[in-house]
């Protein structure tokens, strides 16, 4: 038998079990050990039955991608092995075969594919003995954009047809560009996990000496109030000095739970009516006697503020401002503490940004712990040597707090000078009938933009922001449901993609790749704009690698952000 006969004796014997295992509803990775092969075959063909398993099981057990088509027609895939499935993260060679649509076409990323076949029969044409080599991208499952390098050979495989065999894995610059990552990643886990067990450690150590101190204080007033019975002045005092510290380590104790409940707290926090500077001021009379008997002032003021009817969570707001109001009153012996709101801006008709500024003349923080301000458990001094109870978790609960209310928190402070608190926060407004809050700029063109937001607060701000400026906004809950409305949209139906980039079941990443590799050219080049919280130079080098076209940061600037769509769609907005 010639070369070219074998070639096409394998090639449908291939076919020929391929045909028998679709019979049976089997797949070519999974042939089970009983019950197989079918009933009915010679001994002649169950011998090369046998033969064909033991090669299809030694090419599925190959590291990389390898699969036959046919060379001619529409380049039909014969066969694919399991590395194939795995690099287009399909679990069975039906679902790779729908994917792809069974083809070698199928296969490339359409804007590769002809320069790919260009290559190959330039390469068939100068050497028919050689490996033809050829890099390309493939769109997997997810969306996602991989590089591949093909080695592929033709063969004449007589009766069969004109076929190729490939060999497909990713480039060895990619692979290390993984290897590098996955690398980082696994410093980074054994980073966080040693940071853990510092922290744990830290934590038992102080939070022991913490509490054993007001404990230890409880027991001895107490001991020394049984022995002063007699004496029922002396006992009184002792038992006003226990309950004193028994108040300290309820104190404690509370804190390290709400920051427990704070860390399982999920979804968005829920809103009511809330009455701002009646809240704040709740928080500045619970907090005056402790002011006052340390002889420093406390003030409040919100004469900056129009709008103080607002939907919020009255509850973690009021938990905000006793923690930050109750920090810096702790931590200042004279002077005074103010807290001070005002309205910063306007994101829309019905959604303003306000400011809150904890401001107070004590001892100011060290530049070296400001980077760890608001980590759990740490202090700059152990009760010890500032003489201040408590555990270090004020500030941590703080910041939970700001995170779960979609708002921002920095601090500015000098040594021996005091500290601000400076936090945004943006509200929903109570309008009375017929009020309104100053409007944005109104642009010109209606354009039309897909939104995805997986926060449900942040995506209701930013269409009605957007909305009330002149857009016509299609918004999106999580990345799945933006990729599934960029695939059915047709040509004019969006003028712009605004993505976030944490969300669930797709992220911006992977949908902003996915819409690049849309087989409708005004669709895959659609501007895109990332709009997100992760503004470090790693995040924004990957966005642009992803497709998008621009990275803004969170929170909003409407200036910025109007500026930034004009660029890119080409339409004036002022």
């Amino acid at each position: 038998m010639t070369d070219q006969n074998r070639q096409g004796h394998f090639i449908r014997r291939i076919l020929w079990l391929l045909r028998l295992l679709e019979e049976n509803h089997l797949e070519p990775g999974h042939i089970p050990e009983s019950g197989w092969p079918p009933p009915g075959l010679s001994p002649e063909e169950q011998g090369e039955l046998e033969a064909v398993q033991s090669a299809i099981r030694f090419m599925d057990e190959m590291p990389g991608g390898f699969f036959i088509y046919y060379a001619g027609g529409e380049e039909q895939v014969i066969y694919a092995n399991q590395g194939m499935l795995r690099l287009f993260q399909c679990d069975t060679l039906r679902e790779f075969r729908d994917l792809t649509g069974n083809s070698f076409k199928g296969i490339v990323h359409p804007e590769d594919l002809d320069g790919v076949e260009a290559s190959i029969r330039k390469q068939i044409a100068e050497n028919r003995y050689d490996l033809d080599y050829v890099e390309y991208r493939i769109r997997r499952k997810d969306g996602s954009i991989l590089w591949v390098e093909d080695y592929g050979h033709f063969i004449h495989a007589g009766e069969a047809g004109d076929v190729f065999y490939v060999f497909l894995g990713d480039p060895a610059d990619e692979r290390s560009r993984q290897m590098a990552e996955q690398e980082q990643a696994l410093r980074e886990a054994l980073e966080k996990a040693d940071l853990a067990v510092k922290a744990k450690n830290a934590f038992l150590s102080q939070i022991s000496h913490e509490m054993r101190t007001p404990l230890n204080a409880i027991f001895g007033f107490m001991t020394l109030a049984k022995t002063t019975l007699a004496d029922p002045t002396a006992a009184a005092s002792y038992l006003e000095q226990a309950e004193a510290a028994s108040h300290q380590l309820l104190d404690m104790i509370t804190k390290a739970l709400d920051v427990s409940s704070l860390s399982n707290a999920a979804g968005s926090p829920e809103e009511e009516e809330c009455d701002l500077g009646d809240t704040l001021q709740k928080v500045h009379d619970f907090l005056l006697p402790q002011a006052q008997e340390k002889g420093i002032s406390f003030t409040l003021d919100c004469s900056g503020v129009t709008h103080k009817q607002v939907y919020a969570n009255q509850k973690k707001l009021r938990q905000l401002a006793l923690n930050l109001a109750n920090n810096a009153i702790t931590y200042t012996e004279s002077g005074g503490v103010s807290v001070v709101l005002t309205e910063e801006k306007p994101l829309s008709d019905s959604h303003i940004v306000y400011r809150l500024e904890v401001r107070d003349t004590g001892v100011g923080i060290s530049d070296e712990f400001l980077e760890k301000v608001f980590e759990p458990f740490s202090r700059e001094q152990v009760s010890t040597l500032s003489g201040i109870r408590g555990i270090g978790l004020g500030l941590t609960i703080a910041k939970s707090i700001v995170d779960m209310l979609n708002g921002s928190i920095q601090v500015k402070t000098s040594v021996g000078e005091g500290t601000t608190f400076i936090v945004l926060l943006p509200f929903r407004v109570q309008l009375a009938v017929g009020a309104t809050v100053k409007k944005a700029p109104q642009p010109r063109p209606k354009l039309r933009i897909l939104l995805a937001e997986d926060n449900d607060i942040n995506r209701e701000i930013e269409t009605e922001l957007l909305e009330r400026i002149g857009f016509v906004v299609d918004p999106a809950a999580d990345g799945l449901a933006a990729w599934e409305k960029a695939q059915k949209a047709s040509p004019g139906d969006y003028d712009l993609v605004i993505l976030d980039l944490q969300m669930p079941l797709m992220d911006g990443w992977e949908v902003a790749a996915a819409i690049r590799g849309l087989p409708d050219p005004t669709m895959a080049r659609i501007p895109i704009v990332a709009l997100s919280a992760n503004s470090q130079l790693d995040d924004q080098r990957r966005s642009l690698e992803s497709g998008f076209d621009t990275h803004l940061p969170k929170p909003l600037d409407l200036n910025v952000l109007l500026e930034t769509i004009g660029r890119l769609t080409k339409k004036p907005l002022s």
